[in-house]
């Protein structure tokens, strides 16, 4: 057990040190906070400082558009929404490899092209979307529509 806290206190502590207030608890936020330490990194991602922030996560490093982060492991085959009458501009799923320390993004693309698989009225819970539909959606993508990449997903 504890090579693997010390790893979290590791992880945590050298994102501190950039400027990122993540906690990368072991509780279910985990995969999260990596996902969104790496959409820091990669994509230049600005944190909203408050943390329960429903519907987006960040913003562009402009700061003209809102950034909902989604991460999964490999063997996550859908990605899972809660209701928010605050829908960002922008969507980002990023598949974590964990065993190699990588990732690659799934989908980079305007939020409202997936809001389309979801309800439109208010609902309890999560709603799944299969990523089947999501690599669909971002196949009919103009490249002017993703967020550009400022790194390389080395350390993220």
């Amino acid at each position: 057990m504890r090579p693997l806290t010390d790893a979290r206190i590791a992880v945590r502590d050298y994102h501190r040190r950039k400027g990122l207030n993540l906690e990368f608890s072991f509780d279910g936020n985990l995969v999260g906070d990596l996902g969104e330490a790496c959409a820091v990194e990669e994509y230049g991602m600005k944190l909203v400082k408050a943390r329960s922030n429903a519907g987006f996560d960040g913003y562009t490093p402009d700061g003209k558009r809102t950034i909902q982060v989604k991460a999964k492991g490999p063997s996550t085959k859908n990605i899972a929404f809660s209701y928010s009458e605050v829908h960002a501009d922008h969507l980002l799923v990023l598949e974590l490899d964990f065993d190699r320390g990588t990732g690659r993004a799934v989908y980079n693309c305007p939020e409202h092209y997936v809001r389309t698989f979801l309800p439109g009225e208010p609902w309890k819970g999560q709603k799944q979307v299969p990523l089947s539909r999501l690599r669909q959606a971002a196949a009919r993508i103009r490249d002017d529509e993703r967020l550009p990449m400022v790194g390389t997903i080395k350390e993220c």
